[in-house]
């Protein structure tokens, strides 16, 4: 059965790029656009099955794009979700009216995407479209904020992610979630990082578990050790959003 078509209309590139890995990741196809021009045009040519909708979009409203696909009459069926950041107040009530399916505000639980998209799509495309098993990452960070941030980021590219704060509870973490990789500060309250990632690499039971050191610390024999006690790669902080990403594919696709 072909995979859905899934057009998200979003200016905003980091989020735009998120949402997409996500669709992806479920087994939706994905079209992009960033401005309501190009969202008009991606209707026309990419004849998609369902629309996430943001709302303050350049080039034109989203209502107004909106407006626009109801009154074009090989898209008036189309599903369209609005997920937007504005306030629902005004807005929501006017894009049902408008025929939207559903008003969903960023930033949204997988859950209640996945099941706003089930809800707009035909119950055999639906199925086609269940969600596999998302790759684990475990983020051992003491810093909230770095914390938080970089969990925010992993989640909305895809994946499943549990935290650690500390050498203690990242030791039992790892043995508790068994992730498909580690992301792994190098100070941390209770003990070193270093000696974390020795642990690790010394369980046969997380064999298949890979380490990749995240650290502000810098040094090439730091960086030597780390890759000596079994780190599969040493990045240091602020670690490039792509670069990481990509890191993170490659070795959960291994």
């Amino acid at each position: 059965m072909p995979k859905r078509r899934i057009l998200l209309v979003e200016d905003d590139a980091d989020t735009r790029r998120g949402v997409q890995l996500r669709l992806q990741a479920w087994g939706y196809e994905t079209l992009a656009a960033a401005d309501s021009v190009a969202a008009l045009a991606a209707v026309r040519s990419g004849r998609p099955d369902a629309i996430l909708l943001d709302l303050g979009l350049p080039g034109g409203d989203g209502l107004v794009v909106l407006e626009r696909l109801r009154a074009m009459g090989a898209s008036a069926s189309i599903p369209v979700i609005v997920l937007t950041a504005r306030d629902p107040g005004h807005s929501r009530q006017r894009a049902l009216d408008l025929g939207a399916t559903a008003f969903l505000q960023k930033p949204v639980e997988n859950d209640v995407l996945q099941a706003a998209l089930r809800d707009c799509l035909p119950a055999e495309a639906a199925a086609a479209a269940d969600p596999p098993r998302r790759p684990k990452v475990l983020l051992i960070e003491d810093d909230g904020d770095t914390r938080l941030g970089l969990g925010v980021r992993l989640r909305a590219s895809g994946y499943e992610v549990a935290t650690a704060a500390d050498a203690a509870t990242a030791t039992m973490a790892v043995q508790r979630e068994k992730p498909d990789v580690v992301l792994l500060d190098l100070g941390l309250p209770g003990g070193d990082g270093m000696t974390v990632l020795k642990r690790i690499k010394s369980n046969p039971n997380l064999d298949r578990t890979q380490v990749v050191v995240l650290t502000a610390r810098a040094g090439q024999a730091v960086r030597e050790e780390a890759l000596a006690a079994g780190a599969a790669a040493f990045l240091q902080k602020p670690a490039d959003n792509d670069e990481l990403l990509g890191l993170l594919r490659s070795l959960c696709a291994s």
